[in-house]
């Protein structure tokens, strides 16, 4: 029976290793979570073709707001890759004191009122940097759902950011699709 055991454990740490091999050789894109519009709390992109996926769990986990305050609407969406230090990287969506959403593509500008920005962060031990999107370097935000009644909003996104050296950070082929508080 021991022997059973040994054999049983070892034949499931070898499938355990190739299955995740497997994900590691898949193509970037091909790691993203699928375009949905059902409030599945997933997100996604490339940043300068790497796959970018969020943290799942605790604080940090993608997150998606939507409120009415003071006669304007302002939108937050964001996401983490890891839970602190120097390699966490952020990507955030929004729009402050803006009309109200609608199924169409934004544009996104500068981090200001009445406008969409997206932006990319790294940030921690000494390591610092925030990207706003501009009016020299803009972006896309595209609604494909937004619905109000169950609380989901989904879409796309991709915008051009530079570092602080002036390198290009290129977030493509974003994804999301949330439940959002208000």
């Amino acid at each position: 029976m021991k022997t059973i055991f040994q054999y049983l454990t070892l034949f499931l740490l070898v499938l355990h290793s190739v299955a995740c091999s497997d994900d590691d050789d898949r193509a970037p894109i091909d790691q993203l979570p699928p375009v949905t519009q059902t409030g599945e709390q997933t997100f996604g992109c490339l940043i300068n073709g790497e796959a970018f996926i969020p943290v799942r769990s605790g604080t940090l986990r993608p997150s998606a707001f939507y409120q009415f305050v003071d006669g304007a609407f302002t939108l937050g969406i964001a996401a983490s890759d890891a839970i602190a230090g120097p390699d966490l990287r952020s990507i955030d969506l929004a729009g402050i004191d803006v009309e109200a959403l609608e199924e169409i593509t934004y544009t996104l500008l500068e981090e200001e009122s009445g406008k969409f920005n997206g932006r990319f962060s790294i940030g921690g031990g000494g390591r610092f940097l925030r990207a706003v999107t501009s009016s020299d370097n803009p972006g896309t935000l595209t609604i494909t759902k937004f619905d109000q009644e169950n609380g989901i909003i989904a879409g796309t996104f991709e915008f051009t950011v530079l570092d602080n050296d002036g390198n290009e950070i290129r977030v493509t082929d974003g994804r999301f699709d949330m439940r959002y508080t208000n």
